[in-house]
């Protein structure tokens, strides 16, 4: 009996504890379909858990504070009803100032205000303005509106400081104004450049050609000995002026780029050698031609630069040894050049002739560089200046190496297409 009645009570405590988490339950739930507490009911393995949204809005909000653009919320007719820690710096105001104030306030054009509402209506929602801090001082800003109804009777608006982005533009667009001239300029150096080619290569070359004509008619026997010798120094030096001015005409005609066609180099070679005919067979040179590459180049160009590199090989051998000029492509066909990322076939022009100083490697590229006196070696020290403007042209690069009294090698790297 004593134990039937101890059970009843123990019902009747569980009862009044189960009344109890009842009442508080549904305390929540009347509190959330009030509105009065944000919650969220997440099902964990089947058991439906329910947690506040308290630590989520805190979180939100932080973040909104935290924001690196302006945030604001306002009421359809501008009436700033929050806005952001960032907007606060923007404006140069506090939070607080800035609440209850309206949004157009701070547009240097306070009607644009009427045209952004509109413009929502219709979906458009982000636009540049002009914005104005507390000082007057203005800045050019992006500003993106959204409508928050029909949650929220408001609109909320974010607003990007284009102030360094478009100091940015402005340089970008300074400097394109700079290049521009600058082309322009070059333009008319290159056009000034043309017409003084035009001026040595008719003005001047017609005046040079008679006067190298008719001193050529002049005959040694009308003059005593020193008179002769007057004439025959104005012949070379009408002869070398003339030369002079070809070399000059051709060094600036490579400044164009010519139309490329796939070129193989072994024919371009053989036509030089046939060019060459009588020298090599005066000279008793022996010219090897090895494996050589089908390039994309200018097919005028290249009998140019073949043309130097094989005359100098010819021209600065020794007075002893028949010249042996090897011209043939490096294996590796992958070569790199230091600080380019482009590949490039190497081809070698190795001869076995005087050589060069290693002092003087880094001159022989210069326009009008001689490294010996006219009467030893005859030229104009034009032609290896021409070589490094054709291959500049080319995208490519040409470099030497040398030993005296041993001979040259000359490097020519073509890209690979």
């Amino acid at each position: 009996m004593k134990e039937d009645k101890k059970n009843i009570a123990d019902l009747l405590a569980e009862i009044e504890s189960l009344k109890e988490e009842l009442y508080e339950s549904n305390s929540i739930i009347n509190a959330i379909k009030q509105g009065d507490v944000d919650a969220l009911v997440v099902s964990s393995n089947g058991v439906p858990e329910l947690y506040s949204l308290e630590t989520a809005d805190y979180t939100y909000r932080l973040l909104i504070e935290k924001f690196g653009q302006g945030a604001l919320s306002i009421s359809r007719n501008g009436l700033i009803l929050y806005c952001n820690e960032q907007f606060s710096k923007l404006v140069g105001l506090p939070s607080e100032k800035i609440t209850g104030t309206y949004i157009y306030e701070y547009f240097t054009n306070q009607t644009q205000f009427i045209s952004l509402i509109e413009a929502l209506r219709y979906g458009i929602t982000k636009h540049e303005i002009i914005l104005k801090s507390e000082n007057e001082k203005t800045f050019p800003a992006y500003i993106a509106l959204t409508d928050l109804e029909p949650a929220v009777e408001a609109i909320g608006i974010v607003i990007t400081d284009l102030t360094e982005k478009k100091k940015h533009e402005e340089a970008l667009i300074r400097h394109q104004k700079e290049l521009e001239e600058k082309i322009n300029e070059l333009n008319k150096i290159n056009r000034n450049l043309e017409e003084f080619i035009h001026v040595i290569s008719h003005d001047l070359k017609e005046p040079l050609r008679k006067i190298v004509m008719n001193t050529s008619r002049i005959d040694g026997s009308y003059f005593k000995d020193a008179d002769t010798k007057a004439v025959n120094v104005m012949k070379l030096s009408a002869l070398r002026l003339n030369s002079l001015v070809d070399d000059l005409v051709q060094y600036s005609s490579h400044t164009a780029q010519e139309e490329r066609t796939e070129i193989d180099l072994r024919t371009i070679i053989s036509e030089v050698i046939e060019d060459f005919e009588i020298i090599i067979s005066d000279k008793k040179a022996i010219i090897k031609i090895g494996k050589l590459p089908i390039i994309k180049a200018s097919r005028v160009q290249m009998r140019q630069l073949f043309s130097n590199l094989i005359s100098n090989a010819i021209k600065y051998s020794k007075t002893d040894i028949a010249p042996v000029i090897e011209i043939s492509q490096e294996e590796n066909l992958d070569t790199e050049i230091p600080n380019q990322n482009a590949k490039f076939v190497k081809v070698q022009i190795k001869d076995n002739g005087i050589g060069m100083e290693e002092s003087h490697l880094l001159k022989i590229f210069v326009i009008f560089q001689r490294l010996h006196a006219r009467n030893e070696y005859s030229g104009n020290g034009i032609g290896l200046a021409i070589c490094k403007k054709i291959m500049e042209n080319h995208s490519g690069n040409i470099t030497v190496e040398s030993i005296l009294n041993k001979g040259t090698i000359f490097n020519l790297y073509f890209p690979i297409l």
